[in-house]
């Protein structure tokens, strides 16, 4: 971004994954919390777990524009894919 170019929006996105079985839902929680410790300035996510649907809610804002936050949610897809193949192998 140049000095005189104005501030990207805040944007927020909200993925809802539904799981199988509850601990299936860990399971992958746990892998994205171990992928995802340092995410760049001007983009955070929560991850919520909801024990009563098996629903893995990820929340995530982004001030350094949209391309970013696609690419985010593209990578964070991208993980628990391999997450779950890896856990129904093991």
């Amino acid at each position: 971004m140049t000095p005189n170019s104005p501030t990207p929006p805040e944007i927020s996105a909200f993925v809802q994954i539904r799981f199988k079985k509850k601990n299936e839902m860990y399971a992958v929680l746990r892998s994205l919390i171990a992928d995802n410790t340092d995410f760049p300035n001007g983009l955070s996510i929560e991850m919520s777990p909801r024990d009563d649907d098996n629903n893995l809610l990820l929340c995530l804002s982004c001030k350094v524009g949209f391309e970013t936050l696609l690419n985010t949610i593209n990578e964070l897809l991208e993980h628990i894919s391999i997450a779950q193949k890896v856990i129904s192998h093991a």
